[in-house]
């Protein structure tokens, strides 16, 4: 459960970088005053960098749910096959979220792959539940 969760910070570290490239662009470019970056407020910010943004709160948001999980399966003991395979499935759809989001933002494409991931979450907890449950 480890590497999933190792996985998904590289994820997460990998669009703050993204991120920071596209402010510093921005304010390079004068798309945006670096006063705005003060309180967020002021002129509207180029929508690339509004929507990296946005996708990187919710890197914080949903996925800790995913990292307390995989916390509770190492505490519990509870590592299995079906486990760890549900756990890379859900990286890859946030991956595969991020990827949409990101890039040609196709909103239907971007819910599937939330949907998605929140029920492979889902399914995670269950187990987990039903395994603490038995033990």
């Amino acid at each position: 459960m480890l590497y999933p969760m190792l996985s998904l910070m590289a994820l997460t570290f990998l669009v703050s970088v993204y991120l920071l490239t596209l402010r510093v662009l921005a304010v390079r470019r004068r798309e945006v005053s670096i006063g705005y970056f003060r309180v967020y407020a002021g002129a509207e910010p180029p929508a690339r960098m509004a929507a990296a943004s946005r996708h990187y709160s919710n890197l914080f948001e949903v996925p800790l749910i995913f990292y307390i999980a995989c916390i509770t399966a190492l505490v519990l003991g509870a590592q299995s096959g079906t486990l760890l395979g549900l756990a890379w499935a859900y990286v890859l759809t946030r991956l595969a979220h991020s990827v949409i989001h990101l890039s040609y933002n196709n909103v239907m494409h971007r819910l599937a792959a939330f949907l998605l991931s929140n029920l492979l979450l889902l399914a995670i907890w269950v187990i987990l539940a039903r395994h603490y449950a038995a033990g």
